[in-house]
């Protein structure tokens, strides 16, 4: 297909459509309220999805890393947990869906500032030491995590259940206006460096060669991808494979490794995603399955696809 935004973004607004006006009278604003609530929060995930995940593969170079490897979605399952534990389920920190937006956030990105700023420095030519180091930390988090389930009250569970799997039912619309704001600020501060990520796919050395700081350009995407990765996970929770999923159906039909062209199809390819998969939790599931179960299972199989591709190979 040579221009494949001509069938993604018609096939967008159709379900951008499709998904607003189902089955509802015009008349119902309560209800087209709370589903124009919902597109604009996918909106947002979809947004951070792309641009994370495929400048993270193009500075990883390697096309089946995402940023979940750097353990945020375990960290922020640890930290709602270790909240419960503290400070109980009737705590502000899960009665104020603001506030438990943005202590999630900040203490991702205090993860992230700790992680690429205190590791980056000495390993200026080795990011795979930061990815590792970011896998045996997830690993951690995730084990903490199970062990201190075990002491916790049975009541209480319910509240780490709801943070363990994504739903778009736990936005407010004051939690998306804020990060709304806060991406839009971050997406500016990235965009200064949007003529320099075609070079960052060469490599290090050749990037120098042509005159980029690659180092400080590296390190500056690594902070914001971390903060829109922060953001997503504050919003909805741990989606694990999407990334991969979106990346690797971008690559496939767009033929090119042009970014300002990849991450227009990605983020068309992560709308189609998960608009068609919370519209099947609407209205063909009732409700009886999450966004994350959904995502994850066609990312899983996506990637295990993708890995028995790699080994024949």
């Amino acid at each position: 297909m040579k221009n494949p935004l001509v069938f993604l973004f018609p096939t967008v607004v159709l379900l951008l459509l499709l998904f607003v006006f189902f089955d509802v009278p015009l008349t119902n604003m309560f209800i087209l309220t709370s589903r124009l609530q919902r597109v604009l929060a996918l909106v947002l995930i979809s947004a951070a999805i792309a641009y994370a995940t495929l400048v993270f593969q193009t500075i990883a170079n390697n096309k089946i890393l995402t940023p979940s490897l750097m353990g945020y979605e375990h960290l922020f399952v640890l930290l709602q947990l270790a909240l419960l534990i503290l400070f109980g389920g009737n705590s502000q920190f899960f009665q104020s869906k603001v506030l438990s937006f943005l202590l999630s956030t900040a203490v991702m990105i205090l993860y992230s500032f700790v992680l690429y700023f205190g590791l980056f420095r000495s390993r200026k030519k080795q990011i795979y030491y930061i990815l590792l180091i970011g896998l045996v930390l997830g690993v951690f988090f995730n084990t903490s995590t199970q062990f201190l389930q075990m002491t916790i009250d049975p009541n209480n569970f319910a509240y780490v259940q709801n943070a363990m799997f994504s739903s778009i039912g736990r936005i407010s619309l004051e939690t998306l206006m804020l990060a709304s704001f806060l991406m839009v600020l971050v997406f500016i501060y990235l965009a200064r460096y949007r003529n320099v990520l075609d070079i960052l796919s060469l490599g290090r050395s050749y990037a120098l060669g042509l005159g980029v700081e690659y180092d400080k350009v590296v390190q500056k995407q690594l902070l914001g991808i971390s903060i829109l990765v922060s953001i997503s996970t504050a919003l909805i929770g741990p989606i694990t494979f999407v990334g991969i999923f979106v990346s690797g159906i971008t690559y496939q039909i767009s033929k090119t490794e042009k970014h300002r062209i990849n991450l227009i199809i990605a983020f068309a390819v992560c709308m189609i995603l998960m608009i068609s998969a919370q519209f099947l939790i609407e209205h063909a599931l009732n409700y009886k399955h999450n966004l994350s179960v959904l995502i994850n299972l066609l990312g899983g199989l996506y990637f295990l696809i993708l890995i028995l591709k790699l080994l024949r190979k």
